[in-house]
């Protein structure tokens, strides 16, 4: 007895750890039962659910065939059906076909549609990312959708010539279309009457090389063809110049401009409210080339017109800002007109009060007429004279200069006898330095013509 009562005492607690053990397996049973379960019950739902939203794309797709052709041509249409209580979306799209090449899409050939692909897709919030999809062919009938009808394929690219995919294109004229761009960036609208329309592409946030927002380009629809036009778009960048003289000390500018060989005119500008340090210039295209920024408002003021390497050698004003780009700061060089104003070549008389007016005869360029007026400069001045240093932008100018001594105005306008043997003063990257010896009778002159 004692032998057997040791041996129960050993192996006490055993019980409890098979208890233990038994709950546990049961525990582990259970949970694999449960999850097998729910796994059996989300693939029916998801069955029960795609089995909903594929009888919702074939009625949609009866729903196209029973519409007149001329409605179903470029129809891009997307609704909400409900089905015991969960809300489907239901997209109904529509896109040309021919036999020979299938898909109509971003070419210009001598061809057209002659069917139309109906596609239904529809999906639940749940299985948004799985939908279903269903397809058909319709042959509209003889004359059904105009016997001048033909094909406009409007294709969007980037700087780099990768198409841009799922931007809404507009398409007005004789009609009011509206689709989105596929895969290759092409909007395609078949079926339209032939003749001219206005393709608008509805995205603020890109810019054609114009910087025009939003985009726009004339399309000519030619009957039983397919017509292609291409508009290159990008995210817009912009730009802020900061004016500084040639020694690279700060000025001032009223406006700037920028140049592309691609821009319309070849150029832009931007004019500021008054001269200031620096202007901004924005919606600019992002040219991979860049662009040439310069001081001024009219074509004169390009320094590329007096010297064709000048942005390519000087490096003064060149800039190449990438899509989106804020404020993308550059240098621009003012070049300055030095104007010393003296009595009398070689003189050595005195003289008080003295001014200096200067203004552009670029005029087949359209640039402003009066560029500068300095104000009134009183003392007493010896034959060194009184020096004006004036900033102005690349161009031709007229300088009319005036000092008083006695009582009496004198002027000297460049131009005129006895004046300067350069009376058109191009200004150049480094200061230009003009003497103006005043002597004769004449007004003081405010402004230049005076």
């Amino acid at each position: 007895m004692s032998r057997i009562w040791n041996r129960l005492a050993a192996e006490s607690g055993s019980i409890m750890i098979e208890v233990l053990v038994g709950t546990v397996l049961l525990a582990l049973t259970t949970a694999a039962v449960l999850d097998g379960l729910d796994g059996a019950q989300e693939t029916g739902r998801k069955n029960k659910d795609r089995s909903t939203a594929a009888t919702l794309a074939q009625q949609d797709l009866e729903r196209l065939r029973s519409m007149p052709p001329a409605v179903l041509a470029n129809l891009s249409q997307t609704r909400t059906v409900a089905v015991a209580g969960v809300p489907y979306t239901v997209m109904s799209r529509t896109s040309p076909v021919r036999d020979a090449s299938g898909l109509v899409s971003c070419t210009t050939d001598e061809t057209d549609a002659e069917y139309l692909k109906l596609t239904s897709t529809a999906y639940s919030p749940a299985s948004a990312d799985v939908p279903v999809t269903a397809t058909s062919l319709l042959a509209p009938p003889p004359g059904a959708l105009g016997v001048d009808s033909g094909t406009a394929a409007i294709k969007l690219t980037d700087r780099d010539g990768e198409p841009l995919d799922g931007v809404t294109v507009d398409l007005d004229g004789a009609g009011a279309y509206s689709s989105a761009t596929n895969e290759v960036g092409c909007a395609v609208f078949a079926f339209i009457e032939a003749g001219e329309w206005t393709a608008e592409v509805d995205d603020d946030d890109l810019v054609t090389w114009s910087g025009e927002t939003p985009a726009r380009s004339e399309v000519t629809v030619a009957a039983d063809k397919t017509s292609l036009s291409q508009i290159e778009l990008d995210v817009p960048a912009s730009i802020r110049a900061s004016f500084v003289t040639p020694s690279g000390a700060p000025t001032q500018a009223r406006s700037i401009g920028v140049a592309n060989s691609k821009l319309p005119n070849g150029y832009k500008t931007f004019p500021t409210a008054v001269a200031a340090s620096s202007a901004d210039a924005d919606d600019l295209f992002p040219f991979h080339d860049g662009y040439g920024v310069y001081a001024g408002d009219c074509e004169a003021n390009n320094p590329a017109i007096w010297d064709s390497d000048y942005f390519e050698t000087a490096g003064y004003g060149h800039v190449a800002p990438e899509p989106g780009d804020l404020l993308e700061s550059v240098q621009v060089v003012v070049p300055q007109l030095r104007v010393v104003v003296r009595r009398n070549s070689g003189s050595s008389s005195s003289f008080t009060d003295a001014r200096v007016s200067v203004q552009q005869v670029d005029g087949a360029y359209d640039c402003e007429a009066v560029v500068y007026n300095s104000g009134l400069v009183s003392g007493s001045f010896g034959s060194s004279g009184v020096t004006f240093d004036i900033p102005l932008p690349f161009g031709r100018y007229q300088v009319c200069a005036s000092a008083r001594w006695s009582g009496t105005w004198k002027r000297r306008l460049t131009g005129t006898s006895g004046a300067p043997s350069n009376p058109s003063l191009r200004t150049a990257p480094l200061d230009r330095t003009v003497t103006m010896d005043v002597q004769g009778t004449g007004a003081e002159c405010s402004s230049p013509a005076a």
